[in-house]
């Protein structure tokens, strides 16, 4: 049976909903106040793989907006990372190789580690500094496509995960902030 798109409308949102609400409040208080207090003079570098990459590419970008030195790392304009630069990885499954690596070259280079993760318990999570993790086995089976810890669920809950730490930053001077980030938003369209 193939679901309407109004039934698949309201699988998705469920099924994100309930992996968001698995995440660690105190975690994500702290994350949250990391970003506001500590990243705005620090150079921000992001990293993942697949669809996590599409998602975390997103967050840089309205952090961007929002005045913070970020940087893409793989492009052709991303800087050496080094001493009191932050690396910002996502990873669903918490094992993948390439974001693995990219964590221990930042941390050879003295930088700091805040990951992402789609499981708890995973390979990522042991070499990060600071950990956000979402705990697929308390939000229940999904429907959607799914693997490790990972897949369409995760990344439909990071990009919210990401959204809502944006939204947190700028709720008390909403508009000011609009018109702040408009000042840097593209205009070579």
């Amino acid at each position: 049976m193939n679901l309407s798109f109004d039934q698949a409308t309201e699988v998705v949102l469920k099924e994100a909903h309930a992996l968001l609400a698995t995440l660690d409040a105190d975690k994500v208080k702290k994350f949250i106040a990391h970003v506001e207090k500590d990243w705005p003079e620090k150079r921000l570098f992001f990293w993942a793989r697949g669809r996590s990459f599409l998602v975390l590419r997103g967050f840089a970008m309205r952090l961007m907006h929002m005045g913070y030195e970020v940087h893409i790392v793989g492009e052709v304009d991303c800087p050496a990372i080094g001493e009191g630069d932050v690396l910002i990885v996502a990873s669903g499954s918490g094992g993948t190789s390439s974001v693995l690596l990219m964590v221990e070259k930042a941390h050879q280079y003295g930088a700091e580690v805040v990951a992402i993760v789609g499981r708890p318990g995973s390979p990522l999570q042991e070499k990060a500094d600071e950990v956000v993790e979402f705990n697929p086995e308390k939000a229940g089976d999904s429907v959607q496509l799914y693997s490790n810890g990972g897949g369409t669920r995760f990344e439909h809950s990071l990009m919210l995960f990401f959204d809502s730490i944006v939204l947190s930053l700028v709720s008390s001077r909403r508009e000011e902030a609009y018109r702040e980030m408009m000042k840097r938003h593209a205009n070579l369209e």
